[in-house]
């Protein structure tokens, strides 16, 4: 379990220098649910900064907050778009990030 939030972690900081990087897919995603690329962008950098912070202990519950916010934004815009096969996978990175928050454990 010590390794559950720090590979959640670091796979979300993955997926959002993927998106900072300008990744193809994640520009047409975006660009289909009607975001900007500064909306993409900002995306990106709270995934990034949400998953590093997300993988260290002291900084767990800040990071799992960010993580969890900036999901709950881009998992709304799917559900308005009725892109359900995109919101399960969103619906789940959210959850960790509410995970980290509620997770118990030194801080």
């Amino acid at each position: 379990m010590a390794i559950l939030f720090p590979a959640i972690g670091a796979a979300v900081a993955v997926a959002g220098g993927d998106k900072l990087a300008g990744d193809r897919a994640y520009v047409g995603l975006f660009r289909r649910l009607g975001w900007s690329r500064n909306a993409l962008a900002t995306a990106g950098v709270a995934e990034v900064v949400g998953g590093l912070l997300m993988a260290r202990r002291g900084s767990r519950r800040l990071g799992g907050a960010l993580v969890a916010a900036a999901s709950a934004a881009v998992l709304v815009s799917e559900l308005r778009h009725r892109d359900r096969k995109l919101a399960a996978p969103r619906s789940l990175m959210m959850l960790a990030g509410v995970m980290a928050v509620l997770a118990p454990g030194r801080r």
